[in-house]
């Protein structure tokens, strides 16, 4: 939950610190190391610190000129200073840099882990008060109009969200809709041409029409907007009433429709076209609805201007109407790529139960979802530099060539293959790039082992050392500093063999300077001291 970062310029005293505590046991999640101030200015520069543990006297920046410049780049950052300094001028100055603690040499483990405890209680308790604190509503408050954008967006665009989470976030966001209610949309296409008009100025416009519909329907209608897009504006509208009312609210809302289209061209000068919807349940009905109101644009208006079309009457009975899902987004090519191979199954899924539902055109269909498929599939492989057949070998030719003979069943094995062979390139092409990179970084390592360290390893193989870390953790299940002390102890061993080396000559061939430090680590290792191990041969 929490991380720290040890700072000395004696390289044994941050290694023994940073073994020497129960870490987990106190909530911390990560321990940092660095060597001097500007490598631990480096690393916080990447790193989310919450502690600072430092020297005062250390070469080039000092602990307190460390710390003054951490107060005025990370101001929660909380600093403690272990010095051997027992001056009253060192403890004055921390104090005016608001040091939370000051620890004089030698430091016990058990009086460093109770002062840090003491420090993370703190910290905590500072988080709840702050988590509380009214600028953070102010702050929520802010966002929420594009919050309200985005939540419309997403349902009529057809996006899948859980009914409790969609119910949490309509409490949240302090919108009035009630769920299953009817409602309708108001579809507005701005017909003007703003192309040499700023991006100021064109948002005020935008502004005040979303402004004119909001006040035109307000005094018996809820409403709510958003951008889709197609820069059309889109506008979500429920009746106010607690109780069923016997006004006609289609005519009431047509007529505050055509009031909106009026007043935005007396007062703005501009020329808009609105479709309204016919009405539908809220939230279950808003993307048919939406596309709804787009066909109408498409089939009816066209580039008629100022034009007006309420859909109220029955729709039009069509032998075949398109597959929802397969156009729902996230669609099957937005889905590969990004690699979500869960996802992308999941909506092939959904894709075939409602194929099976269909009562006609399955065999239309069919040729939709297999020409949709190969697209992906031809699309996310040039993209990685490969050709089809590379993949998929010789089932290329029944890829390319689609039988007219195939029914639902074939057609559904044949596109569930297909992934299951897509994604197996995906996962071995991720394995390889990672083995390589791995292979390459472990080389590094052992060949400069005496002066090994993240950010080198970071600059070797042009990475960011934050990526390096997480991913040496996750391949190799250990710290990067854990791995680089293992392989040390290892050649340790190896050099210990030696009878003319002096355990001073090893310690310095893996990269420390003090044999005490190194005596130390080799004992925490295996349980003896390196003379021991030498006298045991």
């Amino acid at each position: 939950m929490y991380e720290i970062l040890i700072v000395d310029d004696h390289t044994h005293l941050v290694d023994s610190l940073a073994i020497g505590l129960p870490w987990e046991q106190m909530g911390i999640t990560n321990v940092y190391k660095a060597y001097s101030g500007e490598e631990a200015l480096e690393l916080l520069n990447y790193r989310s610190v919450d502690i600072v543990v430092t020297d005062i006297q250390m070469n080039g920046m000092t602990g307190l000129q460390l710390i003054a410049r951490i107060n005025q780049k990370w101001k929660n950052t909380k600093a403690v200073i272990i010095t051997g300094f027992d001056e009253f001028q060192y403890a004055q100055e921390a104090i005016q840099h608001q040091v939370c603690d000051y620890l004089l040499k030698p430091v016990s483990n058990e009086e460093l882990e109770q002062t840090l405890r003491s420090i993370i209680d703190k910290i905590t308790k500072e988080g709840n008060e702050l988590l509380n604190q009214q600028k953070f509503v102010y702050r929520f408050q802010e966002s929420l109009p594009k919050l309200r954008e985005l939540l419309l967006f997403d349902l009529i665009s057809g996006k899948k969200t859980p009914l409790s989470d969609l119910k949490d976030k309509i409490h949240l966001y302090g919108l009035p809709f009630s769920f299953e209610k009817d409602a309708i949309l108001l579809c507005m296409r701005v017909e003007e041409d703003y192309s040499n008009t700023d991006l100021y100025s064109l948002s005020l416009i935008e502004y005040a029409m979303i402004n004119i519909v909001e006040e035109v329907f307000s005094n018996q209608f809820h409403v709510m907007h958003c951008k889709d897009a197609h820069d059309y504006l889109v506008f979500l509208v429920q009746d106010n009433y607690v109780e069923p009312s016997d006004n006609d609210s289609s005519a009431i809302m047509e007529d505050l429709a055509r009031l909106s289209q009026h007043q935005i061209k007396l007062y703005l000068k501009s020329k808009v076209s609105i479709v309204l919807s016919n009405w539908g349940g809220f939230p279950k009905d808003l993307s048919s609805l939406y596309y709804s109101t787009l066909s109408i644009y498409t089939d009816y208006i066209g580039y008629q201007t100022e034009s007006f079309f309420h859909v109220r009457q029955k729709k039009e009975a069509f032998e075949i109407q398109p597959l929802a899902e397969l156009y729902r987004s996230q669609t099957l090519l937005e889905l590969i790529d990004i690699e979500q191979w869960t996802a992308f199954e999941d909506k092939l899924i959904r894709i075939f139960d409602e194929l099976e539902g269909a009562s006609s055109g399955a065999r239309e269909f069919g040729v939709e979802i297999y020409v949709t498929l190969l697209q992906a599939y031809s699309y996310y492989l040039h993209k990685k530099g490969k050709r089809i057949f590379e993949v998929f070998g010789r089932d290329i030719e029944k890829m390319l060539k689609i039988d007219s003979s195939w029914s639902l069943e074939p057609l559904k094995d044949w596109a569930f293959s297909s992934y299951v062979q897509i994604k197996a390139y995906s996962d071995s092409r991720l394995d390889n790039i990672r083995s390589n990179l791995m292979e390459r970084i472990r080389r590094f390592i052992q060949e400069n082992i005496k002066v090994i360290t993240l950010q080198a390893v970071a600059d070797h193989v042009n990475l960011h050392p934050v990526y390096i870390s997480n991913l040496f953790k996750q391949e190799t299940g250990e710290n990067f500093s854990n791995f680089v002390l293992r392989l040390r102890m290892e050649k340790a061993v190896q050099l210990l063999k030696h009878k003319d080396l002096k355990i001073s000559q090893v310690a310095h061939e893996i990269g420390y300077q003090k044999p005490q430090y190194f005596i130390k680590l080799f004992k925490v290792q295996y349980g003896m001291t390196p003379q021991e191990f030498k006298n045991s041969l």
